[in-house]
């Protein structure tokens, strides 16, 4: 069985067995991955503070027939907000299991690693909520599922002002096209969600959000996260609790 050492992001891991972890990884050589992490959960394991969720870690993998199991693992960078901060933790979670949700198995997406772990760096300093929204509209486009802003997605016409958008076609609509599905899509969403596929996490740039638009932008992007996937991602309850 081949041995590989890997870094990867902690996305998730449930209970496996009498002590063991069932980890979801997001790795930059390998791209999306589930591994075994036998008795992970007991106290004593080297295992059970490095593969916490978030985490920024070097692993040991041994590849086997069906699954790869974790002999070792090393962390690289802890980010303290998302460990102990409810708030960030639960918009994290949202953008943690985004990315395991757009992610496929075992394809190498060298890009999206880098990217979520941007991200994970930007929650130490910056408001949850935006970055989450911010981290949600970045995924999907490298996913190239973005919702489209530029122009009519029925007749290419270019727009300005308060326009519609339609959630089952990815995008918005003039006036001319909208149909009884049409929701309003104000321009002062449009320009905050135009601003997040923009942001870049490396400098210390802010947004400047006003609440009607930031309520608007999560409204469309959460109903379109639910058209995608069928349903309504988990983590939108955890954080609903705390709102």
């Amino acid at each position: 069985m081949a041995k590989v050492f890997v870094e990867a992001l902690v996305l998730g891991a449930i209970n496996w067995g009498e002590a063991d972890k069932m980890v979801t990884l997001l790795t930059r050589e390998q791209g999306k991955c589930k591994a075994a992490a036998f008795g992970a959960r007991r106290p004593k394991s080297p295992l059970a503070a490095s593969l916490q969720l978030f985490s920024y870690v070097e692993v040991e993998l041994t590849e086997g027939a069906r699954i790869s199991t974790i002999r070792q693992c090393t962390i690289k960078e802890h980010f303290r907000r998302l460990s102990e901060d409810l708030e960030t933790i639960a918009y994290g979670s949202f953008v943690a299991e985004l990315a395991t949700e757009l992610s496929p198995e075992g394809e190498p997406q060298p890009e999206v690693f880098e990217r979520l772990l941007l991200i994970f760096r930007a929650f130490e300093v910056r408001q949850p909520r935006i970055t989450a929204l911010a981290a949600a509209c970045q995924l999907l486009e490298l996913a190239g599922l973005g919702l489209r802003y530029e122009q009519c997605v029925h007749c290419g016409a270019p727009v300005n002002g308060d326009v519609f958008i339609e959630i089952e076609e990815g995008g918005l609509l003039c006036p001319s096209c909208r149909t009884e599905a049409s929701m309003p899509f104000s321009s002062a969403a449009r320009e905050l969600l135009s601003d997040m596929l923009r942001l870049s996490w490396k400098r210390d740039a802010s947004l400047q959000v006003k609440k009607d638009a930031l309520l608007q932008a999560e409204e469309i992007v959460l109903l379109y996260l639910k058209s995608l996937f069928g349903r309504l991602l988990r983590s939108i309850e955890f954080i609903q609790q705390l709102v």
